[in-house]
């Protein structure tokens, strides 16, 4: 009896290519997620800024939308969801490079509205911090669409 190990070829999963429309919806996503989110950010550092929690949490909202709008485009798919963490485990089909820091910061983002559920609590505002933390882990993803859009 022949004890040895065989081991085979490790194959690279199918790259998968958008066509033109979901290329340049990738592209598009990833400008709009940019826009709010640089808005997001120097308003939540500047100490002059005219915005309240309130607005900062819905630029945050939806940059995080954005960017996931523009990764699940890169993959040639069409996002289903519009909760944070529903997009997060969405991309999770196609993404490997997904962080459990990301799916934190879904769950953060998402975490301050229950506005689609008749028994949900409505609406809460963040805290300075809940922001803070949100922007760094929207960093995190932002960097992932940007690397993931070049490589097409």
């Amino acid at each position: 009896m022949n004890s040895e190990i065989i081991s085979l070829p490790k194959t690279n999963p199918v790259e998968i290519i958008p066509d033109k429309e979901m290329k340049a919806l990738a592209l598009s996503s990833l400008k709009y997620a940019d826009g709010y989110f640089n808005t997001f950010q120097k308003s939540l550092t500047s100490e002059h800024s005219r915005f309240d929690n309130d607005l900062l949490y819905q630029l945050a909202v939806m940059s995080v939308e954005k960017y996931f709008i523009s990764l699940l485009a890169r993959y040639d798919w069409n996002a289903t969801h519009h909760m944070p963490i529903a997009m997060y485990k969405e991309a999770l089909t196609f993404e490997p490079e997904l962080t459990d820091e990301m799916k934190q910061t879904s769950i953060l983002v998402g975490k301050f509205e229950a506005i689609c559920s008749i028994d949900g609590f409505g609406y809460r505002q963040p805290t300075t911090t809940d922001l803070h933390s949100m922007k760094k882990g929207i960093q995190n993803i932002k960097q992932l669409v940007e690397k993931r859009l070049a490589e097409i």
